[in-house]
């Protein structure tokens, strides 16, 4: 049995395109407020990226100040340790008197000295400046340097380095004595590169002494401070112009006067 219907056409044909045409502006108005809130949702985000960059940048601005008060800081840091090292050149960090005297009282007994030769000799630097010691960390890379910073360091003035070379000639019975001495320097934290010219036998007054020559130089790392010094009462001048050698198995005695003379 097939349907019919006692409507005309035309009326069914205008229904269908009305509910076809209500149909389209539904998912038209769907699609529109979709859009729509994908845009709120969209400008929401850049909104809030625009916030956050606005914040990273403020956060920039702050460290770049910072890390210029801190180069600011560094470079008052280094003036004032180039104006210490100038002053710390200019006063012996060794007093001369306080390292004869510690030389003096690490002899043994029946050593003594005919010379003593003290001298200083400027040393150049080949370190650049600002190069410190080699480390296995990577390489920072170069900042490039100011005008303020680059006057500064042609300004700079750098302080001198000395080595002070330490010689001496004295006399002593036996080797044995020389060795003792020897030893003694070598544990000395203010005396480095203990060296040993010469030792040879010399007869003084028919007394056979060993006369011995003995380089060192003075360590420049170490502070007179630091070293707790050695006090030995001496009951003679190992300087003095008459030095006397007693041998344990005579009471036969040599003098010797500083400068190799022999004295009576």
């Amino acid at each position: 049995m097939s349907n019919t219907s006692f409507l005309p056409e035309d009326y069914l044909d205008q229904k269908a395109d009305r509910r076809t045409n209500v149909v389209s502006l539904t998912l038209f108005g769907i699609v529109m407020v979709a859009v729509f809130a994908a845009f709120l949702f969209t400008n929401q985000q850049w909104t809030q990226v625009k916030a956050a960059q606005a914040s990273i940048n403020s956060q920039y601005q702050e460290a770049a100040a910072q890390i210029e008060r801190l180069n600011e800081l560094e470079r008052q840091k280094n003036q004032m340790l180039n104006k210490a090292e100038l002053a710390a050149a200019l006063v012996e960090r060794v007093p001369r008197s306080i390292l004869l005297a510690e030389l003096i009282n690490r002899m043994p007994p029946r050593l003594g000295l005919l010379k003593f030769d003290l001298r200083s000799e400027i040393v150049k630097s080949h370190q650049e400046p600002g190069q410190g010691r080699r480390t296995g960390r990577l390489k920072r890379p170069k900042r490039a340097k100011t005008r303020a910073e680059a006057a500064e360091e042609q300004e700079k003035i750098e302080a001198p380095h000395y080595k002070v070379s330490i010689s001496m000639v004295g006399v002593a019975p036996t080797d044995l004595e020389v060795s003792r001495y020897m030893g003694e320097l070598n544990a000395y934290p203010l005396i480095q590169d203990v060296i040993l010219d010469y030792s040879e036998e010399k007869t003084f007054n028919e007394q056979s002494l060993r006369q011995f020559a003995i380089r060192m130089t003075l360590n420049p790392e170490m502070d007179v401070r630091e070293v707790q010094p050695r006090i030995k009462p001496r009951g003679r001048n190992p300087m003095s112009d008459q030095l006397q050698f007693t041998s344990p198995d005579s009471k036969n005695t040599a003098s010797v006067r500083p400068g190799g003379r022999e004295g009576g």
